[in-house]
């Protein structure tokens, strides 16, 4: 049932399995507290939230992506669907920003990265690559000032 309806939201197979196995995750840390009447509900509730929580998280998440990676308009399931469009071309001018910042500066590539994509905390970065916190937060804010200048108007173009 969890699995049907993880499905149902996401159209996505492997994703509904980690929602589903994320749910029962929560169930076995919380059996204690549910009242077995309402585990049907309980179990419904907290996967839709799950779907929710993922939607949430992945329009927030800055996508990181290889030079040919990226689906075309031929494999995309609905050509048709402006929505996936605008979703090619995200993702190309995502991967175009990336090669650029990796090319003018590799230290502000990797820390960004680091923090935004992978969202390792900005101590965490400092400390393995032996720089203090304000050298990290200054690789942030000049690499996204750089990004701002040199793609605002393409990004705007979307």
């Amino acid at each position: 049932m969890v699995l049907k309806i993880a499905y149902r939201m996401t159209k996505d197979y492997y994703l509904a399995q980690d929602i589903c196995q994320e749910t029962f995750v929560r169930l076995y840390g919380y059996q204690d507290y549910i009242i077995c009447e309402k585990l049907k509900s309980w179990l419904i509730v907290v996967a839709s939230n799950l779907v929710h929580d993922h939607w949430k998280k992945s329009s927030s998440r800055r996508e990181v992506l290889a030079d040919d990676s990226w689906k075309t308009e031929k494999e995309v399931a609905d050509p048709a669907s402006s929505r996936a469009l605008e979703l090619v071309e995200y993702r190309r001018l995502c991967s175009s920003v990336l090669k650029a910042l990796r090319e003018k500066n590799e230290d502000w590539y990797e820390v960004l990265i680091l923090v935004e994509y992978l969202g390792v905390p900005r101590k965490t970065v400092a400390k393995q690559r032996g720089v203090s916190l304000s050298t990290i937060d200054s690789y942030l804010r000049k690499s996204k000032k750089w990004m701002k200048e040199n793609f605002q108007d393409e990004y705007e173009e979307l």
